[in-house]
């Protein structure tokens, strides 16, 4: 139990950093990537300004938005940025025809690489944005021009992201080296973080053990006295009353053993079982008892069902649906049962046996008739101690631990149990992985 609950913790702690830093690098990301692509935007502006040529130094940079403030727009094109910025311009007239292309300020497109990169923005249809080229990135922007003719220019912001990606590069590859530190460390002190817990837990098992092997005694005693008394003076309805309620009390210690011992066993040692011979089994045993509270149970269980399990657990989650069935099916009722094979074993501990084309998974459905299901809270269930009567007055036996036992086993297993209500009846379906 420490090192699952070690992991547990390792692991929501590890997910709660990556998510720190997702949260952080994502915006730094968009956000320094779009004040570059804001930055050639003022200066493809600049340049739209000037009729397709590099503005003179006085002439300022304009821009606006969040982009802006962080960009320095305020600073003028200085007489390096004219030899810096790398672009070219294509111009087209009223008919769409191409009137010029200057590719001077560029290298490595001429004019026909020029006209085809144009010509696949007009088909995309968009007035900016960017576009790759010959492993180049370009920020592009389409103006109207005041003679009527239309201007596409486009500048080469391939330096400029390439830093972008190569600072994002180094922040992942730091982040991955923290993550790697964060867990090393946490490995190492989650033994200090989860012990006060396993110690209250443990603390809290053994108080139940101990109470539990302290109540038999007095209710053995009680149960022996009842009984002497019924054999001098004969049975009367206080006798039954009392005897009724030891038994009540020594099945609740009983409960209470069975789960402290499955919480104390770390691990469940799974092999092939015979679903169908065990289940089969149990609907013998509860078979009688069905039938002589005056209620129907119907069976059908596959034959030959062979799943990777635990038998002992096997056994218990059929006893505890068929008795919870019993208890709770209406008067002149009916309780199924089902079993049947759902695909293979996903299991690795099917391939080590020795006929593993025979293992397979396996659904179990035990339902009974309820007509007072329709107001149940499904979802508390599972919950340990929980009755549907919140008053515990209800005339039903039981102390709502038989449900919560079934969801651990299920849980140490590898199975899935679920509890759904349809037509007057509840059904309870355990998923044999």
């Amino acid at each position: 139990m420490l090192n699952k609950l070690r992991v547990k913790f390792v692991l929501a702690a590890t997910a709660a950093l990556l998510l720190a830093l997702a949260l952080v690098m994502i915006p730094v990301y968009h956000l320094a990537s779009g004040a570059i692509e804001n930055q050639i935007g003022m200066i493809t502006n600049a340049i739209i300004a000037n009729d397709g040529q590099m503005p003179p130094s006085d002439i300022p940079l304009s821009g606006s938005g969040l982009y802006y403030v962080f960009s320095n727009a305020g600073d003028f094109v200085t007489e390096e940025l004219k030899y810096e910025t790398r672009f070219f311009t294509i111009r087209y007239g009223s008919d769409d025809d191409v009137i010029s292309v200057n590719t001077s300020s560029v290298y490595s497109v001429d004019d026909r690489e020029a006209t085809q990169i144009a010509e696949q923005i007009k088909n995309i249809g968009r007035s900016s944005g960017r576009c790759a080229y010959g492993g180049n990135i370009y920020i592009y922007r389409v103006a109207r021009m005041d003679d009527g003719s239309k201007l596409m220019v486009f500048v080469d912001g391939t330096s400029r992201m390439a830093i972008i990606t190569a600072i994002t590069n180094y922040m992942l590859l730091v982040s991955a080296i923290i993550m790697w530190i964060f867990v090393i460390i946490l490995a190492f002190l989650s033994k200090r973080v989860v012990q006060p817990f396993i110690e209250n837990s443990e603390k809290q098992k053994r108080f139940i053990t101990n109470a539990s092997h302290e109540l038999k005694t007095p209710l053995a005693v009680i149960s022996a006295n009842t009984e002497m008394v019924e054999v001098l003076n004969g049975k009367s309805q206080w006798t039954e009353s009392t005897l009724r309620q030891v038994g009540r009390l020594n099945s609740l210690v009983s409960e209470l053993v069975t789960l402290t011992k499955i919480d104390e066993k770390d691990e469940i040692v799974l092999i092939a079982v015979d679903a169908s011979a065990i289940v089969t089994d149990q609907a013998n045993t509860f078979s009688q008892v069905i039938l002589r509270q005056e209620k129907q149970f119907e069976v059908n269980i596959a034959e030959n069902v062979q799943i990777i399990s635990e038998p002992r657990a096997v056994e218990e989650l059929t006893s505890i649906l068929l008795d919870n069935a019993s208890k709770y099916c209406d008067e002149k009722g009916c309780v199924k049962l089902s079993l049947t094979a759902v695909g293979k074993s996903r299991f690795p501990q099917a391939k080590k046996t020795e006929n593993p084309s025979a293992l397979s998974g396996a659904r179990l459905t035990v339902s009974n008739n309820y007509a007072e299901g329709a107001s149940v809270d499904y979802k508390k269930f599972f919950d340990r101690f929980y009755r549907q009567d919140e008053s515990h007055n209800s005339k039903k036996s039981g102390f709502g631990i038989g449900l919560s036992i079934a969801q651990e086993l299920c849980s140490r297993i590898g199975a899935k149990i679920s509890v759904s209500y349809k037509n007057g009846e509840i059904t309870f379906t355990i998923l044999f992985r």
